[in-house]
């Protein structure tokens, strides 16, 4: 099979055992985070002999992988005579709440063959992962068992066969900055710094990386050679640049000449790069951080570098072109939401991987990117326990909107009480038959109650349907952006959904389910993408689904600084942009009531919004911020922005606030020194129908942030 080929078959991948060398052990130490057997592993029990299957994380330490979605790579080895197909299964749950995650794949591995399954995973808090391979009939071939882990820590994720940074970084002390507490238990990271290793593949010598953005969530910074870059392509290469695009930080090692002309580096930092000379902040001392008390492993503690050894400093190199910029690092630049570093050094090779000068510049890259997650409001496939999702349920509830049926509903009640009380008796009374009055109450009853049925259905429907509720945060002037979708179905009678991703890169779970059902997801992974099946739906209650991957945003929406100090907006994203707040970097604020597809608008011309929303105190709300550990993070103010968009935008102010609920209160909306565009795009996905159910509420917010696009 071609990469190519692979690439569009991501859950599947075949090779031929070139060179043995103990590959399958190999391969299984290069995906622990650290050194040494992995902890509660078990031993495989295999049903056949023909079959060898191990399993490992593509991020996780000593057997454990991290929360939130994952990937687990499956390695299935046939020494029969004969090709042999199943399925690999893998199941997360969560022990506190008894929810089940079981995601599957199939495969087909011919006689002598070998096939890597790539899985992703949600991965539950507190639980364990459990791996089986299925043969053909359904018999268990194969079981390996994982712990979760709230993996403390910040993670550089080293794309090296053979990791030399780790030996000195490993579990070095970092000081990152962003340490949230409402994010769940243990969502505020340990002054280390993990250094991890992706798996290879054993006949073709490729690294087998993450085939969703979603699946990198558990990386903050991720290191890779520019040669290795420009190999990738398919479904490897668009994860990768989903994942920087929504926050991400890569650090790329220029090794050969020739990868500084790949089209897809130049894709990255906006232009050909070229060399240059080194930078003078490139040259300034990092003081690294203090070890921690009770801090063990004294042989990673970073000691101070004010310079690099002369052989590292002879081959420094600074680097120019595209949106570069002079950095610690090298030279920098914005992709969206994330980072991309340029290296002045190469510390995938010796001497530099030994110098403490560039392991002080790698642990506080790491840590920088690690600081950079309070920016995005919903990183796809981070877990998130503990946050307030009963907005979002509200939003996608039509029994919200329903809630006239029981005003009237009572009206119909007391009506009949009065009709079929005083009213009746009295009148059967002044006729000398007081009997009579029993007779008609049966009468007064059916019709009552007629009445109310109609109201019901009048109100809820006779046939199920689907709401959205969308986000979509880009960088200024990008054509996608990372997207968190909430879609809401409501059905009139029981029935289980098949739920399909919006596209074959995104992952998909249950995030509110109906009462008194079961709380268990599956996960079908196929060519096509993925679909949830079985998702139970009870009468009248709205099941509620998270999506998280990369959308579309026409030609992008721009934001750039004119010399006058204006800063204009220009709206290419194909659909009218309405309720338009625009934060500049000073702290002023602009309002928008419209601005059409096509339309460039200055902030010049804007509402100040200072006359219309410092009474409500929504732009004192925001403007000071508050601490998050060791940073300032700067609040939406959701419930203030509804009087504001209403007149304009029936309902916008409404869906800011549950998705500022959503993601939680650790989340810095307006990061300083950049503009912040929020809006909804008119139109919605342009999506009729979702899993049969017609769509009735398709509303797409969108957060642009920074400047960048065509003027």
């Amino acid at each position: 099979m071609r990469r190519g080929d692979e690439a569009r078959e991501p859950a599947l991948r075949i090779a031929t055992p070139r060179g043995a060398k103990g590959a399958a052990g190999a391969a299984w130490l290069a995906a622990l985070l650290a050194a040494g057997p992995a902890s509660g592993q078990a031993p495989p029990a295999l049903a056949s002999p023909e079959l060898v299957v191990d399993a490992a994380p593509v991020f996780g330490t000593s057997g454990a992988i991290p929360w939130g979605w994952n990937q687990v790579v499956v390695r299935i080895q046939n020494r029969g005579g004969k090709a042999a197909r199943g399925a690999v299964e893998v199941e997360s749950k969560r022990y506190s709440e008894q929810r089940v995650f079981v995601a599957s794949a199939p495969y087909t591995v011919g006689a002598g063959e070998s096939v890597n399954v790539r899985v992703p995973v949600q991965v539950a808090p507190f639980g364990d992962v459990q791996v089986r391979a299925l043969d053909e009939g359904g018999a268990t071939v194969s079981s390996h068992a994982l712990s979760s882990t709230s993996q403390r820590a910040v993670v550089l994720f080293d794309v090296s066969e053979t990791s030399l940074l780790r030996a000195g970084l490993h579990e070095a002390p970092v000081a990152p900055l962003y340490t949230p507490t409402g994010r769940g238990p243990g969502s505020s990271p340990a002054a280390v710094l993990w250094v991890g290793q992706p798996r290879y593949d054993g006949a073709t010598g490729d690294p087998l990386l993450p085939d969703r953005a979603a699946l990198y969530s558990a990386a903050d910074a991720v290191l890779m050679r520019g040669d290795t870059l420009s190999m990738l392509n398919g479904a490897e290469l668009d994860a990768l640049a989903g994942y920087v695009l929504s926050g991400g930080t890569l650090a790329l090692s220029i090794g050969r000449p020739e990868a500084l002309r790949h089209p897809t580096l130049a894709a990255l930092v906006g232009g050909e790069v070229s060399r240059a000379g080194v930078a003078p902040p490139t040259l300034e001392e990092i003081v690294p951080p203090g070890a921690p008390s009770g801090f063990g492993k004294q042989g990673n503690v970073l000691l101070p570098a004010p310079s690099a050894s002369p052989e590292v400093a002879e081959a420094l190199a600074g680097w120019s072109g595209g949106n570069l910029r002079p950095s610690p690092y090298g030279s920098s630049a914005f992709y969206g939401l994330g980072e991309v570093h340029l290296l002045a050094f190469d510390p995938t090779q010796r001497p530099a991987a030994g110098d403490p000068w560039v392991k002080i510049r790698m642990a506080d890259l790491a840590r920088r990117a690690h600081d950079r997650r309070s920016t995005v409001a919903f990183r796809p496939g981070e877990e998130a326990m503990g946050l307030e999702l009963d907005p979002v349920r509200r939003e996608l509830d039509p029994n919200e909107s329903a809630r006239w049926a029981i005003g009237v509903s009572a009206l119909l009640l007391c009506i009949y009480a009065v009709l079929a009380g005083p009213i009746n008796f009295s009148r059967a009374a002044r006729q000398g038959r007081p009997l009579r009055a029993l007779r008609h109450l049966p009468v007064y009853a059916a019709v009552t109650f007629a009445a109310i049925v109609g109201v019901g259905l009048l109100a809820k429907g006779v046939r199920g349907r689907a709401r959205h509720l969308t986000l979509i945060e880009a960088g200024a002037g990008m054509a996608k952006g990372a997207v968190r979708r909430f879609r809401g179905f409501f059905v009139a009678s029981a029935e289980e959904l098949t739920v399909r991703t919006t596209d074959a890169s995104s992952v998909i779970s249950t995030a509110v389910l109906a009462e008194l059902s079961e709380r268990r997801d599956r996960l079908l992974v196929d060519r096509d993408g993925a679909r949830l099946t079985k998702v139970a739906a009870l009468p009248w209650q709205t099941v509620v689904v998270r999506e998280d991957g990369v959308a579309p945003l026409g030609d992008g929406i721009a934001i750039v600084a004119e010399p006058s100090g204006d800063v204009v907006v220009s709206n290419r994203s194909g659909r009218d942009l309405r309720g338009g707040v625009l934060w500049l970097p000073e702290g002023a604020a602009r309002y928008f009531a419209r601005v059409r597809d096509g339309e460039k608008v200055s902030s010049r011309a804007g509402v100040d919004l200072a006359a219309r929303a410092e009474a409500q105190g929504w732009l004192s709300h925001v403007g000071f911020g508050r601490r998050v550990g060791g940073i300032d993070i700067h609040d939406l103010g959701g419930s203030l922005l509804v009087p504001l968009l209403e007149p304009d935008a029936p309902g916008l102010g409404a869906a800011w606030l549950a998705i500022e609920e959503a993601a939680g209160d650790a989340v810095d909306w307006f990061p300083a020194g950049v503009p912040v565009l929020l809006g909804q795009l008119d139109g919605g996905e342009g999506r009729a129908v979702d899993s049969g159910l017609r769509i009735e509420s398709d509303r797409v917010l969108v957060r642009i942030v920074g400047y960048g696009g065509r003027p």
